[in-house]
């Protein structure tokens, strides 16, 4: 939908559009952030949309400017479970992968378990296959990770 709008002639209609997108992704990363220390799919998807915001221009993900208290909330939720030893398979996996671009925890390195996780991470620890099927229900995350091509296709 973004790239749509930028791809259409300026306007003062369109810029409300891109305001509504921006300020919905916000909100919805806001909500997973808030259900990220009790939910471990909403700490997988705020995640996602943190890594996302910062390694891909807004007028391709619909992310802009999010919330820093949001952010922070996701990183604790994230640093405890590493603290104990918690992260599930999946989240390992993603983790790994986000953190090849460790510039983007840069603000966050006052959290014992992520510093750890960066300095640990496994390179090219993707896993052969997903669930291509359990990721179409995933929202953006999904679309992203079923769009990679180092997954086999199920």
């Amino acid at each position: 939908m973004t790239i749509d709008l930028y791809h259409q002639p300026q306007s003062e209609e369109n810029n409300e559009r891109l305001k509504v997108i921006f300020k919905a992704y916000k909100e919805v990363h806001r909500n997973y952030a808030n259900l990220s220390d009790i939910d471990n799919e909403a700490l997988k998807r705020g995640l996602f949309i943190q890594w996302y915001a910062m390694t891909e221009p807004n007028y391709l993900t619909g992310i802009d400017a999010l919330d820093e208290q949001a952010e922070h909330l996701i990183i604790e939720s994230l640093n405890q479970r590493i603290l104990n030893n918690d992260p599930d398979w999946e989240l390992k996996w993603m983790l790994d992968y986000y953190t090849s671009w460790d510039w983007i925890f840069d603000k966050f390195k006052d959290y014992e378990g992520l510093r750890k996780a960066i300095k640990i991470r496994q390179a090219n620890s993707l896993p052969t296959d997903i669930d291509n099927d359990n990721m179409n229900n995933r929202g953006q995350m999904g679309k992203y990770w079923n769009s990679l091509t180092a997954f086999n296709k199920k």
